[in-house]
C-alpha cells in the first residue's frame, strides 16, 4: 500500500559513491559515517541520511541501513521491471534482495553518458514506486537548454513525462526530487542560490499542479556543487530541501560537515 502522502519536507543529505569504492573500501567508509553522525542526526525525524554505493557493494553495506533512518541505501540506478529477458538489468525484487530501500533514477551521468530517455526512466519511475521502494528522481538542464533560456521548459517536460503514469496515491514520502544544475555540474561550479531556489520554485509548481499537497510536499534537492559555506544561503531560500552530493561523499569528514549543517539544533 502506498504510503502517507501529506505534504511534510523532510531534508535530505544523499550521498553517490558513483563508480568509487570496492566492497570493503565501502563497508569502512560507511562504518565511519555512521559512527561520527551527532546524536542530534541520529534522532532527528526530519533528517534523512542516503548513501549510494555501487551495486556490488549494496549488500556489504547493509547493516548499517534503515528505511526510517539513519542510514536509507540506494542503488546508482535501477529497471522498473521486476524480471524478464533484460540482460544486465536489476529490478526492484533484487534491490530489497540485497538490504537497498530504493535507487536513484535520471542522474545526469546516466542521461549523458548512456543517453537514458525520459520514456525510459518514466518506466524505472513507476516500477520502483509501484514496488514501494524509495526513489531520488534526478532532472536536470544541460548547457545548451539554458544558455537558450529554454531551461525551465526542459526540466518540466522531464518531470511531465516521468509522471505521466503515476499514480497520485504513489507521489509520497518515499519520493525526492533532484534538481541537477547540468551547465554547472559540466563545468564544476557551484549555483548560485537565487538559482537553485527558483528553479526548485518551479519544480514544487509543477508538482502541485499535477498532484495537489501531495506534489508540493516532496522534498527538493539541490544536486549541484556545494560545500559547506553554501548550506545555509541554500537552505535560506526555503525551497532546498537537502543535497545529493557526489565528491564530498567520498570524504566522511566532508560528508559530516555537511550533515552537521542541516542536522536541527539541539534544545
Amino acid at each position: 500500500m502506498p504510503d502517507s502522502n501529506g505534504p511534510r519536507r523532510k531534508r535530505w543529505v544523499i550521498g553517490n559513491f558513483s563508480q568509487h569504492l570496492l566492497r570493503t573500501q565501502a563497508e569502512e567508509h560507511v562504518t565511519e559515517l555512521i559512527r561520527g553522525l551527532p546524536p542530534e542526526v541520529l534522532d532527528a525525524d526530519e533528517l534523512r541520511i542516503g548513501v549510494a554505493p555501487s551495486f556490488l557493494a549494496l549488500e556489504t553495506c547493509r547493516p548499517w541501513a534503515r528505511p526510517a533512518g539513519p542510514l536509507v541505501l540506494l542503488a546508482q540506478n535501477a529497471s522498473g521491471v521486476e524480471t524478464g529477458p533484460f540482460t544486465g538489468e536489476i529490478g526492484p525484487g533484487m534491490l530489497a534482495d540485497v538490504g537497498a530501500h530504493g535507487a536513484l533514477i535520471g542522474h545526469w551521468h546516466r542521461r549523458v553518458h548512456f543517453r537514458e530517455s525520459n520514456t525510459q526512466i518514466a518506466s524505472k519511475l513507476q516500477g520502483l514506486l509501484e514496488a514501494g521502494m524509495h526513489v531520488a528522481l534526478c532532472v536536470g538542464d544541460p548547457p545548451e537548454t539554458r544558455e537558450s533560456r529554454n531551461h525551465e521548459n526542459h526540466v518540466i517536460s522531464q518531470l511531465s513525462t516521468a509522471f505521466l503514469n503515476v499514480d497520485s496515491a504513489f507521489v509520497c514520502g518515499r519520493l525526492v526530487i533532484v534538481y541537477q544544475p547540468v551547465w554547472a555540474l559540466a563545468h564544476d561550479r557551484p549555483t548560485r542560490p537565487e538559482q537553485a531556489a527558483h528553479m526548485h520554485r518551479r519544480i514544487r509548481s509543477w508538482m502541485g499542479e499535477r498532484f495537489g499537497d501531495a506534489g508540493r510536499g516532496r522534498s527538493i534537492l539541490h544536486g549541484g556543487t556545494v560545500g559547506p559555506d553554501q548550506i545555509g544561503a541554500l537552505l535560506g531560500s526555503g525551497e532546498v530541501d537537502g543535497f545529493l552530493l557526489e565528491a564530498p561523499s567520498l570524504d566522511v569528514s566532508a560528508f559530516l560537515d555537511i550533515v552537521r549543517a542541516m542536522a536541527p539544533a539541539r534544545p
